[in-house]
């Protein structure tokens, strides 16, 4: 039991330094197409409610964001947690994958998104928290979806 957990952290900590890129292979933004066939495209990846684990979530002030969720095997194998940080010093966040992990941390730049990518192959628990280390206020926004 212990050996899959620590296997089931190792996967979460290697999906976490995977970088994420929005570049193409020109090393340029993509451009965005404006046709119907793109927008219906569009529609149809829209994730299920069923999926989301976290819905869209604002939290201002100086306490600490705190959140859990299960990822359910039969939803998915794959969850990306969106932070937006709204203001203008950096934040922390510790992420616990089941109850016996150590924490996985990483830090939000100011006035920026992060999406974070968890890798689970059986139903996981999974514990956000989010702070600040100087007791700034903080101003954020936070959404969790699985997919497949």
């Amino acid at each position: 039991m212990r050996l899959k957990k620590i296997i089931g952290a190792g996967i979460v900590c290697s999906v976490l330094l995977m970088p994420v890129s929005t570049l193409d292979a020109k090393g340029k933004a993509p451009t965005e197409p404006s046709s119907k066939a793109f927008n219906a495209a569009e529609d149809s990846v829209k994730p299920d409610p069923n999926a989301l684990l976290i819905l869209e979530t604002h939290h201002q002030g100086r306490a600490a964001y705190t959140g859990s969720f299960t990822m359910i095997a039969d939803n998915g194998t794959l969850a990306d947690i969106i932070i937006e940080n709204h203001s203008n010093h950096p934040m922390y966040m510790n992420l616990y994958v089941d109850d016996y992990s150590e924490p996985m941390e990483t830090t939000i730049s100011k006035n920026s998104e992060k999406t974070v990518k968890l890798l689970a192959l059986q139903d996981t628990s999974v514990k956000v928290y989010i702070y600040s280390r100087i007791g700034h206020d903080m101003d954020l926004s936070i959404r969790a979806e699985q997919f497949r």
